[in-house]
């Protein structure tokens, strides 16, 4: 047996090191041995007999995007390839319409030929039209990158764009005039050689932006490199993610004008066990303070509970959100929080690889959580499938959080050892039911009939309708903008938050719209989805309720707005009081 799976199996029975952080744990490498099958492929459909409740659009062709994604994926199989790209929607040139900065890979070794594309900004023109802005913006990066974190990092009120890369990170500072600069030289997060994900937020309470950057493993493009697969026929698949030791990941304090400083041990996050994707930035427990989630492949899940003095508390092992609910670590990728089920407290989510599910993790409380993926209807549907971007997003403004999942295998060649495993895999859409209860939606639109290989996804408002599109990567293609126009739309509220100090971007924040008796909360994030970022403004949907009591605001730090009886279908600019609480 000689494919990536064996070498899988191997690392499983030699070895218990720290590149094999748990036997049982699954990733963006390992595959069933030669000879196996899609484990438990849908075959029933679940609505396949009713009208679809979520729909959407894909407008890709008519929206005058071109960008073309380029993974690095060829017959050499260097490893970041197999991990693709994010994206981000931000509106970088203050005209209030979100925009769209795609991230690419080239092809390895750095030395080779470059004919990718790059990462491409697209400005929004309004009614789903856009225009490539790249070089006059002068953000075109061509080397091997791999997402994207925005916020206003020097607080002047513009958004700034992070990159992270296989070779060294970018810092694109705003110039507020449509042009960013490069600012990378000398900010302190400049990462070598190797970085994945990345998360803003403000983790002192200083009022400072700071960042917290996930880092997948030791490798490196001059080797040596494991062959893996079948050297006698000449076919190489990616080796298994327990080929390569874990690297620690970084926590940054900023200083306000674009400068960091590494404070990773002083702040007390110092594992080493983790090979870092998605990482997301929220206040977890809902006590003013932002809280880590970091999703690792083949690895636990890392969470850190903001102590408030600057440090945090290692919870990884307690929280009940390390490994799937049998105690076993899965091959992590995408990461996303809300509250899905109604109670206040926000859930976990978590996109894993083929053979595993994805994971829900309902929260307890007191930074407890609990798997309630198999009670809350999305293991089948998961199960067959590598899950890459996700979201927990409102798609039909009924007031509960849907899924909505991007799925693509890593490599284009397992039927020719005899696996009856695919490239390209449907991107699966779930409607939340109530009661932490989800249903599959089979036909939300012509785009979900076919089957594709996706990565990053992220999720906004981008024609300003008042419900959330989607837009995918989509492996060595063009990327996918769907437009929401699901069915019997619920009213809705939204909120664009911004901070007093330096975090402008309310990173952290909570949201909690008070309505018919019922308590519709929504989390301001940093980090999302997989390697990508979301729409921060926050919009809430009320099902068919026709008014709104009141909303409250609880700002990072502990600062609360409380605003009564604000107007439906209209956003709201809240600008964070300076001192006490707002009225």
């Amino acid at each position: 047996m000689s494919t990536r799976a064996a070498s899988r199996w191997l690392v499983f029975a030699v070895s218990l090191s720290i590149t094999a952080c748990s036997p049982s744990g699954g990733g963006a490498g390992p595959t069933p041995p030669s000879g196996g099958t899609n484990p438990s492929k849908p075959t029933t459909p679940t609505l396949s007999d009713q009208p679809p409740s979520l729909v959407f659009r894909d407008v890709s062709d008519s929206s005058g995007i071109r960008f073309v994604h380029a993974s690095g994926l060829d017959g050499g199989r260097y490893y970041p390839a197999s991990l693709g790209c994010g994206l981000a929607l931000f509106d970088y040139d203050g005209d209030g319409k979100l925009d769209i900065y795609f991230c690419s890979n080239r092809k390895l070794p750095l030395s080779a030929e470059n004919k990718a594309m790059g990462n491409r900004l697209y400005r929004n023109l309004g009614g789903m039209k856009f225009e490539d802005v790249t070089d006059k913006a002068k953000v075109g990066f061509r080397g091997f990158c791999h997402g994207a974190a925005v916020a206003d990092v020097n607080g002047d009120g513009k958004p700034d764009l992070y990159l992270t890369t296989y070779g060294s990170n970018v810092l694109y500072l705003n110039n507020g005039d449509g042009t960013f600069r490069d600012a990378s030289a000398g900010s302190g997060i400049d990462v070598k050689p190797w970085s994945s994900g990345a998360a803003f937020l403000d983790y002192d309470g200083d009022g400072k932006l700071d960042l917290y950057v996930t880092r997948y493993a030791r490798w490196t493009e001059a080797g040596p490199h494991k062959y893996c697969g079948d050297a006698k026929r000449g076919i190489r698949v990616f080796c298994s993610p327990y080929d390569f030791t874990p690297e620690r990941h970084l926590l940054f304090r900023g200083n306000g004008d674009g400068t960091f400083v590494d404070t990773t041990e002083k702040a007390g996050v110092v594992r080493r066990d983790g090979r870092g994707l998605g990482v997301v930035a929220a206040d977890i427990n809902h006590d003013g303070k932002t809280d880590l989630y970091v999703a690792n492949d083949g690895c636990p899940n890392f969470l850190f509970i903001n102590n408030g003095d600057g440090t945090f508390t290692d919870a990884t092992e307690s929280s009940g959100a390390a490994t799937n609910g049998a105690g076993a670590v899965q091959g992590s990728m995408g990461v996303d929080i809300q509250d899905v089920d109604g109670d206040g407290q926000p859930e976990l989510f978590v996109t894993n690889f083929r053979g595993e599910y994805n994971t829900l993790y309902q929260n307890l409380g007191g930074g407890n959580f609990q798997d309630v993926s198999a009670q809350a209807g999305i293991v089948k549907d998961s199960l067959a499938f590598v899950g890459w971007g996700c979201g927990l997003a409102d798609f039909d403004n009924d007031g509960r959080p849907d899924m909505l999942v991007a799925n693509g295998e890593i490599d284009d060649n397992l039927r020719q050892f005899g696996q009856e495993v695919d490239f390209d895999q449907p991107t699966v859409v779930w409607r939340n039911m109530g009661r932490s209860k989800f249903v599959r939606v089979m036909n939300p639109g012509p785009f979900f009939a076919k089957d594709h290989n996706a990565r990053g996804a992220a999720f906004g408002d981008l024609d300003d309708d008042g419900d959330l599109d989607v837009v995918l990567i989509l492996t060595d293609g063009k990327p996918a903008v769907l437009s929401n126009e699901s069915v019997n739309q619920g009213n809705w509220i939204r909120f664009a938050l911004e901070g007093s100090r330096g975090n402008r971007d309310a990173i952290g924040a909570t949201v909690e719209v008070y309505a018919g008796g019922q308590v519709f909360q929504r989390l301001v994030r940093g980090g999302d989805s997989y390697l990508s970022v979301n729409d921060r403004r926050a919009l809430i949907g009320i099902g068919t309720l026709d008014r709104v009591d009141r909303v409250e605001i609880l700002w990072p730090g502990g600062r609360k707005t409380t605003l009564n009886e604000p107007a439906l279908k209209k956003t709201h600019r809240v600008l964070e009081p300076s001192g006490g609480d707002a009225r």
